[in-house]
């Protein structure tokens, strides 16, 4: 296995939990004794705020959405996004790998901003989902170890 490709859909379960997760949030303001307007702000700070992730992450209809993962070599990794760019990215060490989410830190080039990348396992092929977990978790490397 020289090179892994996986195909990212969207994901309704990511959809569902940072729906949950803004809704939470503008639900805590609500009670707070602030001015009805400040509330009317926060809450609609939080839908733009959520209408953004849920097209950039569970939807990938967003020009910066990863729709395909090419992992190479020992931490590398070149994404393609909705808009047809082609980003060679470094895997970082921050990377979460677990049976129910894995979540990629991809840094690209030698800048300090960083690509992240949720992924569900109804946003990806079950046979993917565990070939990525496995490749992540033993034939990957951080630079900083080599």
């Amino acid at each position: 296995m020289n090179e892994l490709s996986i195909q990212l859909r969207p994901s309704r379960r990511l959809a569902a939990l940072l729906s949950l997760a803004h809704c939470t949030a503008a639900g805590v303001f609500w009670p707070l004794a602030l001015p009805v307007v400040v509330k009317i702000i926060i809450t609609l700070l939080l839908a733009g705020s959520l209408y953004y992730y849920l097209r950039r992450y569970a939807w990938l209809v967003s020009p910066r959405s990863v729709m395909m993962l090419h992992l190479t070599g020992r931490n590398r990794c070149r994404i393609e996004t909705y808009a047809g760019e082609s980003i060679h990215t470094t895997i970082d060490a921050s990377t979460f790998v677990a049976s129910y989410m894995t979540v990629l830190c991809l840094k690209a080039g030698q800048t300090y901003r960083y690509r992240t990348v949720v992924i569900l396992p109804d946003n990806i092929e079950p046979d993917s989902f565990r070939q990525l977990r496995i490749w992540l978790k033993w034939k990957w490397r951080d630079e900083a170890s080599l």
